[in-house]
């Protein structure tokens, strides 16, 4: 694992493609602290670890942290070579760049805090969230098309498709991200917390969030890291076919 990780400090465009990881890491974490604000959904692992850590009362940053190394343990054991810079980055700074800026929101701009729960702002509220549901797959697509390694959750998808190959990718990618979302709401129960809203969206993203990071990388590819058919790797990501890291381009 550890020697197919710097092997990536020497292969093609390196600093590019590190850079593309970390924008597009730091990002993510910004953009999702609005999503998380808004409350009208996330994807599904967001929208399961969110309310899991409101449940045990833990910072949402610290539990994702926590189950992105479960992730990573069965990756390490089932597929290392899934394994990169950037699925380091990825498992540790998103929860808790999303959490920083959330405790910035609240303590320093009270106006998100109104957009977010009053009638009177709903107009504000949408265009917010179309302009961060947009920004924030643009930023997912930086990080994907870098192929510097997969997020523990995409990583977990794709050994489980590896496993079931004999049931269709799209069927499988389906079934694992509903299984999140299934997870959350179960977390909810009798917990006091109000999923309704969420759950819509975070349905339509995880139905959605695919297709639109894929077009985006096709543009991606082509312009900064000027490759054609590059997005191969975000398609065996979403379809759970096997990938492996980029060391030797």
């Amino acid at each position: 694992m550890f020697k197919d990780m710097l092997k990536q400090f020497t292969g093609p465009q390196f600093w590019k493609k590190f850079c593309m990881m970390i924008f597009g890491v730091f990002f993510m974490g910004f953009f999702l602290s609005f999503l998380l604000e808004i409350g009208w959904g996330t994807d599904s692992y967001t929208f399961q670890n969110s309310i899991i850590s409101m449940r045990i009362g833990w910072e949402f940053g610290n539990w994702q942290l926590l189950l992105n190394i479960i992730l990573l343990i069965i990756m390490v054991i089932f597929n290392r070579r899934l394994i990169g810079i950037g699925t380091i980055a990825n498992m540790v700074l998103i929860g808790y760049i999303s959490d920083f800026f959330r405790w910035v929101w609240k303590n320093h701009f009270p106006l998100l805090s109104k957009i977010s729960t009053s009638p009177d702002f709903l107009w504000a509220k949408i265009l917010v969230f179309i302009a961060v549901i947009l920004l924030f797959v643009i930023s997912a697509a930086f990080y994907i098309n870098a192929r510097m390694g997969l997020s523990p959750y995409d990583g977990l998808a794709t050994i489980i498709g590896e496993k079931l190959r004999k049931i269709p990718p799209v069927i499988t990618r389906m079934a694992y991200d509903f299984t999140f979302l299934l997870v959350g709401v179960l977390a909810s129960i009798g917990s006091g917390i109000d999923i309704s809203t969420s759950l819509i969206g975070s349905i339509a993203m995880s139905l959605s969030l695919g297709p639109a990071i894929q077009l985006v990388g096709k543009l991606v590819n082509k312009k900064i890291l000027k490759t054609e058919g590059a997005d191969e790797g975000l398609k065996s990501l979403k379809l759970h076919q096997s990938l492996e890291i980029e060391c030797n381009d």
